[in-house]
C-alpha cells in the first residue's frame, strides 16, 4: 500500500489509547441484505481480528470508504456497471465528466451521477460504455462530434439500401424537384 502523505506507521488511538497501525483492514458492509467485502486502509489496533473495529481514517482513506459503499450499493442492485467501473471507462477515453457528457450523452452532470451511484446508466449507455471499453479511441476527447470518413459513409449506404426505407431515402435525398412536381420547385 502506498502512503500518500508520509504518514507515521504507528498512531495512538484517541478512543482508548491503543497503538493503532497504517495498514489495510479488510472490512465487510451490509446494503440491502448483501455483503461485500473490500480493503480499507487506515490505522487498526488489529488486522486479523474482525470483531476489533477501532481505528482511524485520513482523508485519502474516506475516499476509499465512500467509493466501497457506492460500489456495494451498485452491487446489491445488480447493477451491470457499478460507478467504479464507469469512471474507470471514462478514464480510459481520457475524458473529464462534462467531456464524457457531451460524447456520450445523458446531459451535463449524467457522468456525476453515474460515478456517483445516484443514478444507474440506461441500457443503451451501459452499451455504449461496453463499446468505449473495447474501442475508446471512438470516444476520445474530440471525438464527439465524428468524421464521417469515406468507408463510414459506403458503410452507411449499404445499410440504408438493405433497409426497407431505402426506396424513403432514395426519394429524400436523389430526388429531382423540377421532374417530380411538373418542373415547380417548391
Amino acid at each position: 500500500m502506498t502512503n500518500p502523505r508520509d504518514y507515521p506507521d504507528l498512531i495512538k488511538s484517541t478512543e482508548s489509547g491503543r497503538p493503532l497501525r497504517r495498514g489495510v483492514k479488510m472490512l465487510t458492509i451490509n446494503v440491502d441484505g448483501q455483503p461485500f467485502t473490500y480493503g480499507q486502509p487506515g490505522w487498526w489496533a488489529s488486522f486479523d481480528d474482525p470483531a476489533d473495529t477501532e481505528g482511524q481514517l485520513a482523508d485519502e482513506d474516506n475516499v476509499i470508504r465512500a467509493a466501497a459503499r457506492r460500489e456495494a450499493r451498485a452491487k446489491a442492485k445488480h447493477a451491470t456497471l457499478t460507478p467504479l467501473v464507469i469512471r474507470a471507462i471514462r478514464e480510459l477515453c481520457a475524458l473529464s465528466q462534462q467531456e464524457a457528457a457531451r460524447v456520450f450523452g445523458g446531459g451535463p452532470k449524467a457522468f456525476e451521477k453515474y460515478e456517483s451511484g445516484e443514478v444507474a446508466p440506461s441500457s443503451a449507455m451501459v452499451r455504449l460504455l461496453l463499446l468505449a471499453a473495447k474501442r475508446p479511441e471512438l470516444f476520445e476527447k474530440g471525438s464527439g462530434a465524428p468524421m464521417i470518413l469515406e468507408g463510414d459513409a459506403a458503410l452507411i449506404r449499404e445499410t440504408v439500401r438493405k433497409s426497407s426505407i431505402d426506396r424513403i431515402y432514395e426519394w429524400i435525398y436523389n430526388s429531382q424537384p423540377e421532374q417530380e412536381h411538373g418542373g415547380r420547385r417548391d
